[in-house]
């Protein structure tokens, strides 16, 4: 680990420990008279676009690392556009929050966001069809099928209980539907994930190690989401805290992930 990349570890879990300090303080004089809501928001806006960027840049240097003929290449490639369409949206909301010190929504930054899941998505399916082509005990496709089958029916069910109370609250069609949408992007995004993580736990060793990072990354992600849609339509203001902290230790898994992977192929 590189003295630079420590360094912005070590910002990034300042800055979580300092919202989730204010959540459980905020009246205190150190969140009143210092870290105030709009330090903190734009600290947290760039500790997570500088872990964003670090992911989607390392994504595609792992990628073109990759020979053409290898099948973990295209979804490598894949995943990398899908980071870098979050950061794409993170430069947005960022240049916002760090010049008003306020998060706008709806906004530019959300149609970026919802346009990069896709890729995310395909590019972890692309990882289990990578796995398997190579030659690795993954199992056959059928058993992903059924996997995959009975685990988009758990989440379904998810998805409408948190869905459901989203759009019937009162406030402006768009912005419900945009918050229900991010929960529910999250929930499909956990079928590949899940089912890459079940078949990379058998590998152990540093392969096991770099997924479990990247998809607890992917979960920080769907935890913070469903956090923001209660906070922003429901109106549980003590989730926001929580909010900015699991969204900048999930961008940290993320980059995480990826550098060691890139790790792993330098040798």
């Amino acid at each position: 680990m590189t003295a630079a990349w420590r360094g912005l570890v070590a910002f990034g879990l300042l800055v979580a420990a300092g919202w989730l300090g204010r959540g459980l303080a905020p009246s205190s004089a150190l969140f009143q008279g210092v870290l105030t809501e709009g330090v903190l928001l734009r600290l947290a806006a760039a500790a997570k676009l500088a872990f964003l960027a670090v992911a989607a840049a390392t994504a595609w240097r792992v990628a073109a690392r990759l020979e053409a003929d290898n099948p973990a290449r295209r979804p490598w490639l894949v995943f990398a556009v899908g980071l870098g369409g979050f950061c794409a949206g993170q430069a947005v909301l960022s240049a916002y929050q760090v010049a008003t010190g306020a998060t706008p929504f709806p906004s530019v930054a959300d149609v970026v966001f919802v346009l990069a899941y896709p890729f995310l998505t395909a590019g972890l399916f692309g990882f289990v069809r990578a796995y398997r082509e190579a030659g690795y005990p993954v199992g056959t496709a059928a058993e992903h099928r059924r996997f995959a089958l009975g685990l988009a029916a758990a989440l379904a069910v998810v998805g409408y209980l948190i869905a459901s109370p989203i759009l019937a609250a009162p406030g402006p069609l768009l912005e419900r539907l945009l918050t229900a949408a991010y929960p529910v992007l999250d929930l499909v995004l956990l079928v590949p994930a899940l089912a890459l993580l079940r078949v990379t736990a058998r590998f152990g060793g540093r392969v096991s190690e770099i997924w479990t990072r990247l998809l607890a990354g992917l979960l920080c992600v769907a935890v913070a989401d469903a956090a923001f849609a209660y906070f922003s339509v429901l109106g549980m203001t003590g989730l926001d805290p929580l909010v900015h902290a699991f969204f900048i230790l999930a961008y940290l898994l993320l980059a995480e992930g990826a550098r060691r992977q890139h790790r792993l192929l330098a040798g």
